[in-house]
């Protein structure tokens, strides 16, 4: 399998430098055309599923999932290291192709794999359909022909944490607890180690992963909490995204309110911008490493 603010979700923010290659695979023939092979592979996909009567998670760039477990954790970054077990068939015979256990950087797997792995909550366990232009595209690979759709059935063991995330967690953390104290702030502690204080639950329905939200929320620095760095307004249809598309601390933050509240989240910079920073109309509006604030408000779920 193995051969970056995430995929949506940031419109007026976004991380320095990320990007996400979709097909890295795909071979020279004058003749392939990915577009027209990505449709009849999402066709044929979907086609197994309604006949099969399975449920799955329809990611926008045509992957499928079937989770049967979901997981407790948190997603894979596209700069993390996970551990997963896996068995990989081919869709059109069932044959297996691979199986075992791999430890490595999302960024060095098949596209089909990067999706799956930053859209699955850790502890996962999930068969993945993945249309060939996220798999090998049109190059034949050991024993998986050309414009193969692939089937994995993995078990996301986790998201292998560096001493240096460590590292950089504790100080964010020790960061915030200081900021807590002397602002005289009671949060909640969410076993994520994320800090949050409720300040409207909402009436309405609590959004899942997979839920396209409305949401709007301000940026500032826990730092320099005097002005807004970033403002970000996504509560139109249109702009809309999923939980899971957002950061980690909006990931986390979002499924502990309903339709209409209100939460303020007190970042570590790994649930935040990262190493990365983000900018905003055109300057850098968050450094690297650092904790933020945000003032996050839940207006709307769209309609799948």
């Amino acid at each position: 399998m193995k051969k970056n603010m995430k995929r949506v979700g940031w419109v007026a923010l976004v991380l320095v430098g990320a990007s996400l290659g979709l097909y890295s695979c795909i071979g020279s023939g004058d003749n392939y055309n990915a577009a027209a092979q990505l449709q009849a592979d999402v066709a044929s996909i979907d086609n197994f599923l309604d006949a099969n009567f399975l449920d799955a998670v329809k990611d926008p760039t045509g992957i499928r999932m079937v989770i049967t477990k979901l997981g407790a954790g948190l997603p894979a970054l596209g700069s993390d290291s996970v551990d997963v077990d896996y068995v990989g068939t081919l869709f059109t015979t069932g044959a297996q192709f691979d199986a075992g256990n791999t430890k490595g950087l999302v960024a060095g797997y098949i596209d089909g794999w990067k999706v799956a792995l930053t859209t699955l909550p850790s502890g996962s366990e999930a068969t993945v359909y993945i249309p060939s232009p996220y798999g090998y595209a049109n190059v034949d690979k050991a024993s998986i022909p050309a414009n193969s759709i692939l089937v994995f059935n993995i078990k996301f063991n986790k998201v292998l944490i560096t001493k240096a995330q460590i590292a950089q967690f504790k100080t964010d953390t020790t960061s915030i607890n200081s900021y807590m104290t002397t602002k005289n702030i009671t949060p909640v502690k969410d076993p994520s180690g994320l800090r949050y204080v409720v300040t409207d639950p909402g009436a309405g329905q609590i959004p899942g992963w997979y839920d396209r939200v409305k949401i709007k929320y301000d940026v500032k620095l826990l730092s320099d909490d005097s002005h807004v760095v970033a403002s970000v307004d996504q509560t139109t249809d249109d702009a809309a995204v999923r939980v899971v598309d957002n950061i980690h601390a909006l990931q986390i933050g979002l499924q502990r309110i309903h339709v209409g509240g209100k939460i303020t989240l007190y970042c570590p910079s790994g649930y935040a911008y990262g190493p990365a920073g983000a900018s905003a109309g055109g300057g850098i509006a968050v450094p690297a490493n650092s904790p933020v604030i945000l003032e996050v408000q839940l207006t709307g779920i769209v309609s799948q």
